[in-house]
C-alpha cells in the first residue's frame, strides 16, 4: 500500500496517480481482451482490488470538485476559444456537479464488484481440464453481450445485442 502521510501531495503528484490509474485500468483491459486462463482465486484478487479502487472514486471526485471550488476563488479564470461557454463560473460549478453526482454510480459498482468478490473467494479450482487441444475453456460471452440484473434504484434498461 502506498503510504503518502508523510508528505504533502503536489500538483505533480495527483496528475501522475491520475495517469497511473488510467494507464492500469487500461492495460487490465488489454490484457484480459484473450479472456486468459485464470482460476477463480486468481479473478477475486482482480476483483477485490478493482473494488478498492473504486471505493476510492467517491472520496477523489468530492476532492477534486473543493480543489475545484477553491481553484475559482484563488486564480483569475477564463475560457479559451474551443468552447461555446463565456463563463468559467458556469464552466467550474457545472464540473463540481457532475463530480458530486459520482458518488451513488461509484459505490453501485464498488457493490457489485464486492458482491462479485465475495463470491469467487470461496471458490476452488482443481487442475485445468486438459483436451486434445490442451489446456482450454470455452469463450466467454462478451461483457455487452450481458446484462447485470436491475438495480435496486430502479435504473434504466440496457439495450443487450445478442451473441454472435
Amino acid at each position: 500500500m502506498y503510504d503518502d502521510t508523510e508528505r504533502y501531495p503536489n500538483r505533480d503528484d495527483i496528475i501522475d496517480c491520475a495517469h497511473q490509474a488510467e494507464d492500469a485500468l487500461r492495460r487490465l483491459a488489454r490484457i484480459t481482451i484473450q479472456r486468459p486462463s485464470m482460476t477463480p482465486a486468481d479473478i477475486d484478487i482482480v476483483l477485490a482490488q478493482l473494488a478498492g479502487a473504486v471505493a476510492a472514486l467517491p472520496q477523489a471526485a468530492t476532492q477534486l470538485s473543493d480543489m475545484l471550488g477553491h481553484a475559482h476563488d484563488d486564480f483569475d479564470l477564463a475560457m479559451d476559444t474551443l468552447t461555446n461557454a463565456a463563463d468559467p463560473t458556469v464552466a467550474i460549478n457545472t464540473a463540481r456537479l457532475h463530480l458530486d453526482a459520482i458518488r451513488e454510480p461509484a459505490v453501485e459498482v464498488y457493490r457489485r464488484l464486492d458482491a462479485a468478490h465475495q463470491e469467487t473467494a470461496h471458490v476452488s479450482a482443481s487442475d485445468p481440464v486438459v483436451t486434445n487441444a490442451g489446456p482450454m475453456s470455452p469463450p466467454a460471452r462478451r461483457p455487452e453481450h450481458r446484462q447485470p440484473p436491475p438495480s435496486a434504484g430502479g435504473g434504466r434498461p440496457v439495450a443487450v445485442r445478442p451473441a454472435p
